[in-house]
């Protein structure tokens, strides 16, 4: 089923750290689904919630650290990939609803990702 597919990665509503982040992603590497996959969709991360709202740079470190552990995860397991990152779905705002277990095409060469609802 992952062969040639894409995985989506998105982080909780709990405000994991990067270090968090990456041994989840490291444990997808090991476990061979990062090398099965042609592409990587990436979650913009949600660096805030109801209680915690950082600075605008604070956020934005945030985000740019959890970016970073993964782009260098799915680079370490499987190069050739297409890793799109910042997409707006799951646990962000605003949100695109992606249809799981839908289709979806990355295409990295345009830079452009497709979904196809029904």
């Amino acid at each position: 089923m992952l062969a040639g597919g894409v995985l989506l990665l998105e982080t909780s509503e709990e405000l994991l750290p990067a270090r968090d982040v990456g041994s989840i992603v490291r444990s997808l590497g090991e476990r061979g689904v990062l090398g099965a996959v042609a592409a990587v969709l990436l979650a913009r991360p949600p660096v805030s919630d109801l209680t915690r709202r950082p600075a605008p740079a604070e956020r934005a470190r945030l985000r740019a650290e959890q970016r970073d552990v993964v782009v260098e995860l799915v680079a370490r397991y499987n190069p050739e990939a297409v890793l799109c990152v910042g997409v707006p779905f799951g646990h962000t705002r605003p949100q695109w609803v992606l249809p799981h277990g839908g289709t979806v095409t990355v295409d990295g060469v345009a830079q452009r990702v497709h979904a196809q609802y029904g």
